[in-house]
């Protein structure tokens, strides 16, 4: 055990401790914050008196190191036993010794007890570690754990030429690469943990690291890291103890009952100062109704609080303490929504289905499929106010933090301080209490990305994930769960309905509903008898040809129809939206002598380039680039822009109209939600006339005065090698399309494309989401992908691509000799494709290799995935790392 002073009892928190509790030879089961896929067993704390409640964070050795660990429940003693008889059997084998729990981090648990099956279940179908699984769904930066700090000793300090002519030896070939630490290491004598812990990971800095300690040059000191992000807390100022009463009644009778009394009582002399500082405390604490004064207001009115108060407590008059505050997720108060009133027939046909389901609190999936604008969200918020008239919790799912913005206002004009918010945009410290405000029970309705299906809700009534089709919901690194699946999931285990929600369904959940998986709910007519904009689509080659036999082209993005429809609708007051697939001003830079594209160093794709911040950026790492270079390739300084993005097309919009009022919606501009807002509130109060933006502006949105919208090039994702990218275009240009037309005005829609026949584009002019599933899913069923069969993404990635391909090739031997052997005993059949370098064959210095494997049967895949586990030590060198992704969503 490590031997680290002051860490026992530290972080208990405040805890009810009762008599004739205290526990003989209680053991834990404890899932760490580790890569180990089993739970361990550690025994009762030594200083503490009570059992512990499974959801409890703690602190547990594991090997020479401290641990957050997440109490699952009690360990069966018998089993313990006969796990110890069996390790005796085995001479090799030492008697199993069990370590006590060194810590416990909270006073209630940080989760309710019906997450415990759905983490279980998270754990064994995604293949990642359990304990990882539970800090995934956690606040962020609430871990605690052992570090290392490095000293530098007296030797040391005069062995300084030393330490760094052996840090750049021979062997390392980027010498003074790692010399910056080294510097900071002699001018302070010491190096944070936050450093060494960078530095260790670096494995020939960690043998030098260990090397000067056996020399004595340094000392490499263990320390507890705390949480990074903890409750907030604020002084408050109340009345000494006994004294309550005495200034209850001064609230009504006066500073002067309250000075005589006090007088009587203490026999102090309060002076002039005191007496000022009294009569401003007794008017805040008689407007709070006998609740503690937070002290940052007293002083607001009273500048010399901080010297009175002192004398004050020290008279045991008043007295200070610390209470718990939580911060505020919203910022800006969320818009006022007017309530609608009267509800449609179709809107009342589908709640008449889902209310009996609520009441009989029991599993119902239901797939919502309804077009834009026909009122989804209203049946959401009816939904949920007959969830909490049966004394039950909402939780409420949408893709991304920009449509959490917009759904977060109608539900906090419903719901006020029922509601809470959950996403990656608030703050550590505002996801950190919006957590414990769920956990206590504080709030009913939770509003939330992907990750809030973990919201610590004790009895959820009703589920509900909006935009279900989104591939947002899919998490790409760690954890790789689909959040959509697992509320579907959490549904089920705790009995409730979930809704899933869309204009444009999944493929896939439009089959379970057609299978009777799911019970189908349509809404076909938007609300107020809107109707669905009519769609003109431009074919873009033809186009070019008029253009150029009558020698006008004033841009090389819009067509002559587009353009004039741009115009008209300036000169008519109306708003218009374009949209366009990528980010930035030039997709790439090409050298027109010899052809080189400008890549990332990094990340084998080519560089975007933002004129704005006249930076050329790599999309996946951040690398950036001055945009005035010549060329790597043949020194050459004819680099041109070639390609679009949002900001390109801004630009072009502005000269073809420059007494337009334009702005921009991507991840750019709005890079936080209060930047996101603002730029929806001046679309919303008329102050722009021409939106641009990419995927932001295609989902969610409602503007009444939007009657245009223009999709710059619709097909750009059609080429990608992805079996999902048809139904992702179709989606896309639907979801897009649905923006126009939506309030009393009739809304129109131009789509440009190069390919006007495709079978995506074609039906989403049409409005025909049927039509489009009856293609899809003949193609689908044709190359059995799903819903006919289940898939798995191998990839593996490393520095160096001789060994991930060396150790792709070995997993696809295993996998294939494997499945080879199944097939000959249970005729199972599973397709293994690859291995082959991933699409994007190079991101973040790591080369990426994978392996899909296609089967109708889970278990089989399951198998495959638990045999590549246990063989991945002895197919994959420790610099390379594996991957399991199931039912990935992202092929890239």
């Amino acid at each position: 055990m490590l031997d680290l002073p002051g860490i026992r009892g530290q972080g208990s928190g405040d805890r009810e401790i009762k008599k004739n509790e205290i526990p003989k030879m209680v053991f834990y089961e404890v899932a760490v914050a580790a890569p180990l896929f089993n739970t361990l067993t550690y025994e009762q704390p030594v200083e503490c008196s009570y059992r512990l409640l499974p959801g409890v964070r703690v602190l547990v050795p594991l090997g020479n190191r401290l641990v957050t660990g997440f109490v699952m429940g009690e360990a069966d003693p018998s089993l313990l036993a006969a796990r110890d008889d069996k390790s005796r059997d085995n001479k090799k084998s030492r008697k199993i010794v069990i370590r006590p729990i060194i810590d416990v981090l909270d006073g209630q648990p940080l989760f309710p007890s019906n997450l415990l099956p759905l983490f279980r279940w998270l754990s064994n179908y995604y293949h990642y570690p359990i304990g990882e699984v539970i800090s995934t769904a956690m606040p962020g930066g609430i871990n605690v754990g052992s570090g290392r700090v490095i000293h530098l000793s007296a030797k040391g300090r005069n062995q300084i030429d030393f330490l760094k002519s052996d840090l750049d030896d021979k062997k390392n070939k980027n010498k003074s690469a790692d010399k910056g630490w080294l510097d900071e290491l002699f001018a302070d004598n010491v190096l944070g943990a936050k450093k060494t812990a960078s530095l260790w990971r670096k494995i020939k800095i960690q043998k030098k690291l260990k090397k000067w300690e056996g020399m004595g040059l340094i000392v490499l000191e263990q320390v507890l890291c705390r949480e990074k992000v903890r409750p907030k807390t604020e002084l408050v100022i109340s009345p000494a103890a006994g004294l309550e009463d005495i200034f209850l009644r001064a609230g009504e009778k006066g500073i002067d009952y309250l000075l005589i009394a006090i007088e009587e009582i203490s026999r102090e002399n309060i002076g002039k100062a005191e007496k000022n500082l009294l009569k401003k405390f007794l008017y805040l604490y008689a407007n709070q109704r006998g609740q503690s004064v937070p002290r940052r207001e007293l002083a607001k009115i009273y500048s010399s609080t901080a010297t009175v108060l002192k004398k004050l407590v020290a008279k045991d008059i008043l007295q200070l303490g610390e209470r718990r505050v939580y911060r505020n997720p919203f910022g800006e108060l969320p818009r006022a929504v007017k309530p609608v009133l009267k509800l449609s027939g179709e809107q009342e046909q589908v709640l008449s289905v889902i209310y009996p389901a609520i009441e009989k609190q029991q599993f119902s999936p239901f797939l919502l499929f309804g077009v834009t604008g026909c009122g989804k969200t209203e049946v959401y918020l009816r939904a949920a106010e007959k969830t909490l008239a049966m004394g039950r919790s909402v939780l409420v799912l949408v893709p991304e933090i920009a449509l959490a913005s917009q759904i977060e206002a109608h539900f906090y004009a419903r719901f006020k301080e029922q509601l809470a918010v959950l996403h990656s945009g608030l703050s550590g410290g505002e996801r950190l209490d919006s957590w414990q405000r769920i956990r206590n029970g504080d709030v009913k309705v939770v509003v939330g990305a992907r990750s809030a299906v973990f919201a610590p809700l004790i009895n959820p009534g009703l589920i509900i994930v909006d935009e279900e089709h989104e591939s947002s919901y899919k998490q790409d690194d760690g954890l790789r769960y689909n959040g959509r699946d697992v509320a579907v999931l959490r549904a089920k285990q705790i009995g409730c309905p979930v809704i899933l929600g869309s204009a444009t369904p999944s493929v896939t959940s439009y089959s379970h509903a057609k299978d009777g998986k799911y019970t189908l709910l349509t809404m076909e007519k938007r609300v107020g008898g809107g109707r669905m904009p009519t769609v003109k689509v431009v074919a873009l080659n033809k186009t070019k040809k008029a253009q150029k036999k009558t020698k006008s082209r004033p841009t090389l993005f819009f067509s002559d129809f587009l353009i004039k429809a741009l115009k008209d609708n300036l000169v008519a007051g109306q708003q218009s939206l374009l949209f366009v697939n990528r980010r930035g001003y030039a997709s790439f830079l090409l050298c027109r002598d010899c052809g080189f594209v400008i890549q990332c160093l990094h990340c084998k794709v080519s560089m975007t380039l933002h004129r704005r911040a006249n930076q050329l950026v790599c999309h996946y790492c951040g690398y950036t680039l001055n945009p005035d270079i010549v060329c790597p390739g043949c020194n050459s300084g004819k680099v041109v822009p070639l390609g679009l993005g949002s900001e390109r097309i801004e630009r072009e919009v502005a000269e073809l109209m420059p007494e337009a009022r334009i702005a921009r919606l991507d991840s750019d501009t709005a890079k936080t939600s209060k930047q996101y807002l603002a730029i929806l509130k001046a679309v919303r109060e008329g102050q722009v006339d021409v939106l641009v933006g990419t995927q932001m502006i295609a989902k969610g949105l409602h503007f009444p005065s939007v009657t245009l919208v223009g999709v710059v090039w619709a097909d750009s994702g059609l080429g990608m090698p992805d079996y999902k990218a048809v139904e992702r275009t179709f989606s896309l240009l639907s979801q897009v399309t649905g923006r126009a037309g939506r309030g009393e005005l009739a809304g129109r829609v131009i789509v440009q494309t190069h390919q006007p026949d495709h079978y995506a584009v074609c039906y989403a002019r049409d409005h025909d989401y049927a039509g489009f599933y009856e293609q899809e899913i003949l193609n689908r069923q044709e190359l059995s992908y799903p819903p006919f069969s289940r898939l798995v993404n191998i990839r593996l990635s490393g520095r160096k691509e001789a060994e991930v391909h060396q150790a792709a090739k070995k997993t696809g031997e295993l996998l294939r000799l494997q499945v080879g052997q199944t097939q000959k005993q249970k005729d199972l059949p599973v397709e293994i494709l690859g291995p082959a370098p991933s699409p994007l064959a190079m991101l973040r210095d790591q080369y990426r290799y994978q392996i899909l494997l296609k089967s109708k049967t889970t278990g089989l895949l399951q198998q495959l995935c638990l045999l590549l586990l246990s063989e991945k030590n002895r197919i994959c060198p420790a610099s390379v790392r594996l991957h399991i992704d199931v039912d990935p969503e992202n092929m890239m």
